[in-house]
Parts: structure tokens; sequence; C-alpha cells
């Protein structure tokens, strides 16, 4: 009987990725550089500016636009960098251009960064998981 409650349950993943992956190409982004949003560098991982960074306990970033329209799911774990001072995934460099002047507020976790008077990034820490299924590079999101 368990045998057949696990083949089943695999046989429900594997159909719920698959619907996933042709409504939605539910993969995981690979983030090789750090977040840039300055328009006019050649180098960085381009997000427009004004977007959001969450940053979920369980290791998962996931960004907004301005237009509050999701750009990406990135898995910390699967975009490790070594940059002086020791590794660290490559979602949590941020390449902000110079003059920009950060706004750390402790009580919710966020970081405000604004160019003059402009905001270019925001970056939220989540004490709370992304709620979906990790298969590799694929993941289910749950609702």
């Amino acid at each position: 009987m368990l045998m057949k409650k696990n083949h089943v349950s695999k046989i429900v993943i594997v159909v719920l990725l698959v619907m996933c992956l042709m409504t939605s190409g539910c993969m995981f982004t690979r983030v090789t550089e750090g977040f840039c949003v300055d328009p006019e560098a050649s180098y960085g991982f381009h997000i427009p500016q004004g977007s959001v960074i969450y940053h979920w306990a369980n290791g998962i970033t996931e960004v907004y636009g301005p237009d509050n329209k999701r750009i990406l799911i990135a898995k910390d774990s699967l975009v490790m960098h070594t940059p002086p001072g020791g590794p660290a995934p490559t979602t949590r460099i941020y390449q902000l251009p110079n003059d920009t002047r950060g706004d750390w507020d402790e009580s919710t976790k966020t970081d405000r960064n604004y160019l003059d008077d402009t905001l270019i990034l925001t970056i939220i820490e989540k004490d709370e998981n992304y709620p979906l299924i990790s298969l590799g590079i694929f993941y289910i999101p749950l609702p």
C-alpha cells in the first residue's frame, strides 16, 4: 500500500511540473552576475531601476520590476560567486551607480537605495519561506 502511495505521489509531482512548465516555465533563473540597475553599465545582471528584490528565508530570491510584475525567481544555491570576502550567491550582490545612498529600515528589514532623490532599488529580507517545491533547476509554486 505504501509503495502505491509513493508511486502516485511521484506521478502527481511530475504532472504538476509538466503543467507548470507548459503554462509559466517554472524554471529558476540563473543569475550569473550581481544585480545591476545602472542602464549605462556594461556589466551585471540588469534589472530596471525601481525594482524590488525579495530574499526569502529558504534561499529563494524573487525580483519584481517597477510595474510590480515578477521578473524572475532564482535559487541562491544555484548561483554561487566568490567575491572578495568569500563565497556568496550572485543574487546577494548589487552593482549600484556611484553616489547611491542606502536607507536601512530594521523594523521591516528593508533597504531602500536612492540616486539623488529617486528610489532605484528596494531589497527586502523575508523571515518566512517562499512557498514552493524545489526540484533542482525547476520549481512548483504552492498556492
